[in-house]
């Protein structure tokens, strides 16, 4: 019953996002962490640029003082395409939070970037994401296969909107 706040991560948001990370990287087979996460210091000097620039953002959602999921938008070898990625604690799932973090985070990506269009990758069986993301909009690109975080091979959908 905390109330619910969505806002851009901040330096001082660097040791609550690396717990939420690991927490996530935790809870499901379709969020998974490439490489080593940094210590809290250099996180707070990531989030710092990151919030320079124009390119990327973290969007966190807060349940009362407690990080409880996060959108992200980062650039791709398209300089005019962003790929989003989305995730929240188990415990909050079906709340309208990850509706609220995608919303978020395109909303930054048209204002705030250069960008004309948002892609993503979700797992076929990540149905729930899939419907949220068809319901904002998100087309189906192609299909593939992407290794989910306990290293199995899965079938994806690539899905993209168009930035208005």
């Amino acid at each position: 019953n905390d109330e619910l706040t969505f806002r851009k991560a901040e330096s001082t948001d660097a040791q609550a996002l690396l717990t939420l990370l690991t927490a996530l990287g935790t809870e499901t087979t379709t969020f998974s962490i490439s490489g080593e996460l940094p210590v809290a210091d250099e996180e707070a000097k990531e989030i710092e640029k990151i919030n320079a620039g124009n390119d990327h953002v973290i969007i966190i959602a807060l349940a009362g003082d407690q990080l409880v999921g996060l959108a992200t938008i980062t650039p791709t070898v398209d300089t005019k395409a962003g790929e989003i990625g989305v995730a929240v604690l188990k415990k909050y799932w079906r709340q309208g939070i990850g509706l609220e973090l995608m919303l978020s985070a395109l909303d930054w990506a048209a204002i705030e970037s250069s960008y004309n269009e948002i892609s993503l990758t979700v797992q076929k069986n990540n149905l729930g994401a899939v419907a949220l993301y068809q319901k904002i909009g998100f087309e189906t690109i192609t299909t593939s296969h992407v290794e989910n975080s306990v290293g199995e091979l899965v079938e994806a959908y690539e899905m993209a909107i168009a930035l208005e």
